[in-house]
């Protein structure tokens, strides 16, 4: 399968909610192949099965280049959100706004975030 195919496919397989295909195929490869692009699909797949922690994990090992989109940070603020860590949520929700303004799912996301963050008691 060319990279091309495989991309295709990954696509396709998000499309019909088959996450678990994805992690399946991209763990197929060997760690240091997994480029930013393959990172940025296994990190959906995993946020979308509920598996955060490793979802954050290979979000954060894309570079510099591959954060500057606000998808990646609405994607990472979805990890943390769902991971109780609503202060770091609000912060990724907040670039991802200021990036996007018009996105509706980045607003709700940041609202929530900001409410739970607030509603949290501060650690003594």
């Amino acid at each position: 399968m060319t990279r091309e195919e495989l991309i295709a496919q990954l696509d396709a397989w998000h499309e019909e909610d088959e996450f678990q295909q994805i992690v399946d195929e991209i763990n197929l490869i060997p760690t240091s192949f997994i480029d930013d692009e393959l990172a940025v699909h296994l990190g959906r797949a995993l946020n979308n099965l509920g598996r955060y922690k490793e979802a954050l994990k290979w979000f954060l090992k894309i570079d510099e280049e591959g954060r500057n989109n606000p998808l990646w940070h609405f994607r990472v603020g979805y990890a943390y959100y769902y991971l109780d860590q609503n202060e770091e949520a609000a912060q990724e929700f907040e670039i991802a706004h200021q990036m996007d303004p018009e996105d509706e799912d980045t607003l709700t996301f940041l609202e929530w975030s900001r409410n739970e963050a607030a509603a949290q008691p501060e650690d003594n």
